[in-house]
Formats: C-alpha cells, structure tokens, sequence
C-alpha cells in the first residue's frame, strides 16, 4: 500500500539516492455538463516521484508518476533508482534549497463546498447569447498538494480551479469557447458566449479569403488560440533551458532576440510569473522541488533569462525559478483605430488552427473568421492562411494598452503586425 509518508520513508532509507523529491497530489473533482446530461464527482490520488543518483561517471536523474495506491514503496524507489542509474549524465550538486513563493491559490469563495455543488451552481448561472445555443461542460477541481524533499523541505498548499466548454452554436455553424480560473469571480464565460455568439453572426455572412500583403491585427481570441500562451508559444519554447543548451533555440541570452529588436519604438518585455496569486499555473514549488520565482525572458527586446530546474540551474551555476509559468508581456500604446486606407489590415478574430515550430518561431495560422478593412469597408471572411516568423513579427508588433488576463496569460489585448501575408 503506497502512502505519502511510506513513500517518504522508502526514498530516504534508499542508500542509492543522492537527492529526492516527492509531490503528492489529491484532486477532487466535478463534472456537470449538458447533452448527455453528466454529474460527477471523483477523487484521484497520485505522486510525483524525483531521485538523482551520483556515480563516478556523473548524477542520473528519473520521474516517476504514480496514479495507483497499490504496490510497495520501495519497489517503486528501487525502480526509480535503476532508471536513474542508467541516465547518468554530468555531475552536478543539488543547491540549497530556496524558500517557496508565497502565492494564493484557493478561491475562498469556494468554502467547504462540494465541488459538484458548484459546479452544477456555474452550470445553471450561465448567461446564454440570444439567437444562440449553447452546450456547456463544467469541471470543478479542488487540489491539495504535498511536497517534501532532500534537505528536510516540507509545504503544503490547496488549489481550486474552475474551466468552462461551450459549444455555441447558431444555423449550421458553431464555437468552441473554454475559459479557466482559480477564481470563480474572474470566469469571464459570459462575455466569451456573447462574443462567440456575435462572430458566428459574422460567419454566416462571411465571404472567401482575399490573399495578398496586409498589416494583422491579432485579437484575443486569435492569439490565445489553444487557452494557453497561444502566439505567445513561441517564446516559451525558446527559453527551455535545456534545448538553448543544447545550441537549438533561435537567440541566445543577452543578445536582440532578432536584429534591432532593442531598437522599435517600444521594445519588447516578457516574464515569467509562477508567483501571481490566482495564476492557472502558479506554485510555491516545482515538481523537483525548486522554489518558483518571477524572472524575464525578454527585457526590451533583449533575452535575458531562461526556465531553469534544478539541474540546469546547478549547471550553470544559477538558481532555479521553476521553469516558465504564467507569461506576462508588456502593455504597448497602440489604442488603434483599425482602418484600411490604402492599405489593407486584417483583423484576426479566431483561428481553426495554430502551429508553431519551437526552435524557428515559424508559424502557421489558419483563419476560421477575420475581417479585412480597406478602403474604408469592412468585410468578414473565412478561410486561408498566414505564414509568419512569430518572434520578429511580435518583437516589433505594436501592442495595445488595454490589459487582458486569461489562463496564463496577462499583456496586451491586440497586436498590430505591420507586414504579413495572406494566402487564400
């Protein structure tokens, strides 16, 4: 029978293990959705297992993710330990250990609720569009975390956490709509359905794509395309402490993130921030066990900082920070307007798809609805594509100074890119 404190016990008894982590995670949670009708409620239990082994040759490290309670602990060190030992790689030691951040994760509004009491509470409030359907699915999760490590650290702490799915649909035509918060006052679905309910409107009048050069304009729902760092991606992927080792990322720290990127009118500033109260992905702690800090991965147009875990801060004789968290950009002062003149703009409002390659920055979006302004008209269309190297195009794009914070992240509402181009 596997335990938080026997599973503690069997890694520090092993003689093998240098360094150790253990993570335990117990969730309960809800789900309340519409067609089919569901309401359910569950608890999962489950750890996160890190041991480093040091042999003459170098430290080897293993991850071991344990969803059953069955099974021995020691069993399981030992499995862990003999992962480790055949992954030795450079020797490295284990910092001391930093304190953890001091952020809020629990939602009070929460209480001693049950979560499907809330959950089936979100469902029934949920404001629905005119002229729309909407098929929503709630999931409520309460989380309580354990850490202990190596060196006699031990924290505690409880997480909530409320997403939203809607399916909008209005004729033949429908969106996908997710929000997630800690906080259930700062679930922004009802203005999302509204919005949602207003472009399939567009949609449905909506003509074939016009290809050719334009200036872009990203709104919200098309940069956050995927609910995460959406175009934002590109620059996550580039501060992977391990693949910039590695000599495969695109910049490297403390030079232009692209040529003359510290030279734009407004240079481009994002960070990190794993320690915001009530961000989707803050932490006191890693799963390794390295406390998590606010740190820049970009500083006016300058890379400065990369997502460090133990072992590659270890490496490069640094701290730690808990690799890349919630990303915060910089505001711009770019209030608009949006028009077309003699040239034409392209205002992105959702894409069908985002891809993104994580060592170039080169990206495809492909448009599901956008509306081109030109010659003082406007009209909507759906279709085609824009090829575009997302890290020059965003480090000298025009940002708002409207702040928009959802999932992980918190910057600008809208981007201008001067130059892009369409493909039908």
């Amino acid at each position: 029978m596997i335990d938080h404190n026997g599973l503690v016990r069997a890694v520090r008894n092993n003689r093998r293990v240098a360094d150790w982590t253990v993570v335990q995670r117990e969730r309960r949670i809800a789900i309340a959705g519409e067609s089919p009708v569901v309401r359910r409620a569950e608890r999962q239990l489950g750890w996160e297992l890190t041991v480093h082994h040091d042999a003459p040759q170098g430290r080897g490290t293993a991850h071991l993710s344990i969803k059953s309670v069955e099974g021995s602990p020691e069993a399981l060190v030992d499995q862990a330990v003999a992962l480790a030992e055949s992954s030795v790689g450079p020797a490295w030691v284990s910092r001391p250990l930093a304190a953890p951040a001091r952020v809020k994760l629990a939602d009070p509004a929460f209480g001693e609720r049950e979560p499907l009491d809330i959950a089936n509470e979100v469902l029934r409030r949920l404001s629905r569009p005119a002229g729309a359907s909407v098929l929503a699915r709630v999931t409520v999760v309460r989380e309580k975390v354990i850490v202990a490590a190596f060196g006699g650290l031990r924290t505690e702490w409880t997480a909530t956490l409320v997403r939203v799915d809607a399916l909008v649909a209005a004729g033949e035509r429908s969106l996908l709509v997710s929000r997630e918060s800690r906080e259930l006052a700062s679930l922004d679905i009802g203005p999302a359905l509204a919005t949602a309910a207003a472009d399939l409107e567009r949609l449905a009048k909506a003509g074939a794509p016009p290809p050719g050069p334009c200036a872009l304009v990203l709104g919200a729902d098309a940069m956050l395309h995927d609910g995460g760092y959406g175009v934002w991606a590109a620059f996550a992927s580039q501060a992977d402490a391990v693949v910039a080792r590695q000599g495969l990322t695109r910049y490297r720290e403390r030079t232009p993130i692209v040529p003359g990127a510290d030279a734009v009118v407004e240079p481009l500033t994002i960070e990190s921030d794993g320690s915001v109260d009530f961000g989707v992905r803050s932490a006191p702690i890693g799963d390794e066990g390295a406390a998590v800090r606010r740190f820049a991965l970009v500083e006016r147009g300058i890379a400065v900082g990369l997502g460090l875990s133990p072992r590659e801060a270890a490496l490069r004789k640094q701290d730690a920070n808990g690799g890349v968290r919630n990303l915060v950009v910089a505001l711009g002062t770019w209030r608009g307007p949006i028009e077309g003149g003699a040239s034409r703009v392209v205002e992105v409002r959702r894409l069908r798809g985002l891809a993104i390659d994580r060592y170039t920055g080169e990206a495809s979006l492909e448009i599901a609805l956008a509306i081109e302004h030109a010659a003082g008209k406007s009209s909507a269309f759906t279709g085609g594509s824009i090829r575009i190297d997302l890290i020059d195009a965003l480090a000298r794009a025009r940002r708002s100074g409207t702040e928009l914070s959802r999932g992980p992240y918190r910057g600008p509402d809208t981007v201008l890119v001067d130059r892009a181009e369409l493909i039908a």
